[in-house]
């Protein structure tokens, strides 16, 4: 499976930069007013979504821009919403990734000797 869309770990759970499903749907709208848009859909901060600064320890600005990590629904959601060639590639990316882990956590373990036993 090609990597359309990074999927991180941050927090123990999968996320995916709002920049990185941006730049990837082509969208010509300003990031923070596409973003504004977005998340007026019903995402809630701190369970959809969390804001990043590429470093947090400095104040926004242009050389410290801010993000957002989104849960793999919450991107999953974003792409379908853009009703694009682009926005469909990202959902099917989405539910290929999500499929894949589902298969890995419930293939049963290998048995060990003494278990067969």
């Amino acid at each position: 499976m090609q990597e359309l869309i990074k999927i991180v770990e941050r927090n123990n759970q999968n996320v995916v930069s709002a920049r990185n499903i941006y730049d990837f749907l082509e969208i010509k709208t300003d990031f923070t007013d596409w973003c504004k848009r977005m998340f007026e859909y019903g995402f809630e901060e701190n369970s959809d979504y969390v804001i990043l600064l590429k470093y947090e320890d400095k104040p926004l600005s242009k050389s410290n821009p801010i993000d957002y990590a989104l849960t793999i629904d919450t991107a999953k959601e974003i792409s379908m919403i853009q009703r694009s060639e682009k926005g469909k590639q990202a959902r099917q990316y989405f539910i290929e990734c999500e499929n894949k882990l589902l298969e890995i956590a419930n293939k049963p373990k290998e048995l060990s000797r003494k278990e067969l036993a």
